[in-house]
């Protein structure tokens, strides 16, 4: 059931209670700096997560920060996170499809994707349950988002079931070829990447104009 109630749920990075800075206090007195800033971590973690250069990701992350820092005001903070996360969910140094001559190769680079799409999933997810959690405390009616956090739990636990049936089926299918393991895999990621989709459509977007939570997976 989707949520009616949509609040000013705090969302950043970091927690507001503690802020100290100038910029801290900007991100967290305005809801959409707020989102922004989730948004970001987010991003910056899948760009972490995708690239085979993580330090470089790291140190164009802090001069970033740096350059937010000099923002005078909210809106050039804001233009400032939309477009380091539009650079930071561009990132990546996955081949355009698995290579290889070999089927372990082949196979090797198919599970990989697979990982990676079970941790951006995981992230989604974990974002999914902190709104809910979030809301819970701060909604006039805290039972509705409680049992939707339950339930968002049960229906997870169903689609892990469903996922390793589905696939391991496609797995009997191909069980006379040496291609099975790599359609294993490629029905894992399809899967799983849908999921995520979903996740991020159900929990992460607002009815309103409020910036979703986390970025959507499938522009990256």
């Amino acid at each position: 059931m989707p949520l009616l109630w949509v609040g000013s749920a705090q969302a950043a990075s970091f927690d507001c209670s503690k802020a100290a800075s100038r910029i801290e206090h900007l991100v967290c007195d305005d809801p959409d700096l707020n989102s922004l800033d989730s948004q970001l971590q987010g991003a910056y973690l899948g760009a972490l997560d995708r690239s085979n250069h993580p330090l470089d990701v790291k140190q164009k992350q802090l001069a970033w920060l740096r350059q937010r820092d000099d923002c005078a005001d909210r809106s050039c903070m804001a233009v400032a996170y939309r477009r380091q996360i539009k650079l930071l969910s561009a990132i990546s140094d996955e081949p355009p499809r698995c290579g290889g001559s070999t089927t372990v190769e082949i196979d090797s680079c198919a599970l990989e994707y697979s990982h990676r799409a079970d941790r951006e999933l995981a992230r989604y997810l974990a974002a999914a349950r902190n709104r809910l959690t979030d809301e819970a405390k701060q909604a006039p009616t805290p039972q509705a988002p409680k049992t939707a956090l339950a339930d968002l739990d049960v229906s997870q636990t169903a689609w892990e079931a469903y996922r390793k049936a589905e696939c391991n089926a496609v797995y009997d299918w191909w069980s006379e070829g040496t291609i099975r393991g790599a359609m294993y895999q490629s029905c894992w990621l399809e899967v799983t990447e849908a999921r995520t989709e979903h996740v991020w459509s159900t929990w992460l977007r607002f009815m309103d104009s409020t910036p979703p939570l986390l970025p959507d997976p499938t522009k990256h």
